[in-house]
């Protein structure tokens, strides 16, 4: 118990100073399903407490509880005492660890194997903490882990109650931008809106994806006011020279850009069936994007091998990918290097809704 609390307490703490400093994690680069939980509104309480703070508090006193009982000479009221502590935290943990996966997997849609270790590793801390103090009368020991249960309960419904239904990170471009050409690009909504959007995205993305699935349902609650250019980009060290150093997190990503526009080049009738086979997983129940190979594959069935090897040799593609790089770079000034963007008349929108009309509201104030 002691082990794993002290394992758990040092993930809560690199989590922590995550959430305070931005310190870069493995495996959780921008646009990555790490970096979409970790960087949610969901992973703050009042909006700027990190709940791993919380978690770092709640291990550090269950850990001293468990190093104190086993401590010889310890007085038998102060052992009843760090009993009912441990019983309450064993409880709180418990408890906030599953509402923490609830969330991962039904609201933000995405998942961290950072949260998901601890989380995992706390529930089973919990049970045998709770199996440990067994010996305690047993009304009293589910009197405080009830106490516990309420705790953790309690700060579920002060997120719920707190929490913004959506988020935005904003910035204006003074300089004036390239954007690519609507009518060469895919365009979700109607391509002759009054206000076209330019959204940049990596297919691998899960927070893309996200969105991507929503934006159907956000032009049609706009009235087809509004229409998004998607613009495909790569968030990988091969292809984007903006992408700071590290552990390259998007590997693939170039090549995927590659096959979409090739396809879109030679069949757009075929790439919107592309497009619906590569997002089609159900996010509730875990996304993990086609490599490029699969990709590749797929689109060969669909346009035709010979026209697709043809089309990937296009020039017309490495200038696409030298266009929307140098935008992509241009636009991630002041911390907005994340992504999906949206781009509209020199402002910049990092988005974060979980429902279509909460985007839509975003969507709303960013045209206004």
């Amino acid at each position: 118990m002691v082990t794993l609390a002290a394992i758990v307490l040092v993930l809560s703490i690199v989590l922590c100073v995550h959430s305070i400093s931005g310190f870069g994690l493995t495996g959780c680069s921008q646009g990555s399903s790490c970096n979409q939980v970790l960087g949610s509104r969901w992973s703050f309480l009042l909006g700027s407490i990190p709940v791993s703070a919380l978690a770092t508090g709640a291990y550090l006193m269950l850990l001293s509880c468990l190093l104190l009982l086993d401590r010889p000479g310890t007085e038998p009221e102060t052992k009843r005492l760090l009993y009912h502590l441990t019983l309450f935290l064993s409880g709180a943990i418990a408890g906030s660890a599953v509402w923490f996966i609830f969330l991962q997997h039904h609201i933000i849609h995405a998942f961290c194997p950072y949260c998901m270790t601890a989380h995992i590793l706390g529930i089973i801390l919990a049970i045998l903490c709770i199996v440990f103090c067994a010996g305690r009368k047993a009304g009293r020991r589910i009197l405080y882990i009830m106490l516990g249960l309420v705790a953790a309960a309690s700060i579920a419904v002060l997120q719920l109650l707190t929490t913004p239904r959506s988020l935005s990170e904003r910035g204006f471009i003074e300089e004036q931008l390239i954007l690519p050409d609507p009518a060469e690009m895919p365009v979700i909504g109607n391509p002759n809106a009054e206000h076209l959007i330019t959204l940049l995205f990596d297919w691998q993305c899960s927070h893309c994806r996200k969105l991507h699935l929503m934006l159907p349902e956000v032009t049609a609650l706009m009235n087809d006011s509004v229409a998004f250019v998607c613009c495909p980009v790569a968030l990988s060290q091969e292809c984007n020279p903006y992408i700071p150093p590290g552990p390259d997190s998007f590997q693939g990503s170039c090549d995927l850009l590659r096959i979409g526009m090739a396809l879109w080049n030679t069949d757009r009738k075929a790439f919107r069936q592309y497009e619906e086979w590569y997002f089609s997983a159900d996010p509730k129940k875990g996304w993990y994007p086609p490599s490029a190979e699969e990709a590749l594959r797929k689109a060969a069935a669909l346009a035709g091998e010979s026209r697709m090897e043809s089309s990937m040799k296009s020039g017309s593609i490495d200038k696409y990918i030298s266009q929307i790089t140098e935008l992509f770079g241009r636009t991630s000034i002041r911390g907005l290097g994340a992504i999906p963007r949206l781009i509209y008349n020199g402002q910049v929108m990092i988005p974060d809704a979980d429902t279509p009309a909460d985007m839509a509201g975003l969507v709303s104030s960013l045209i206004q």
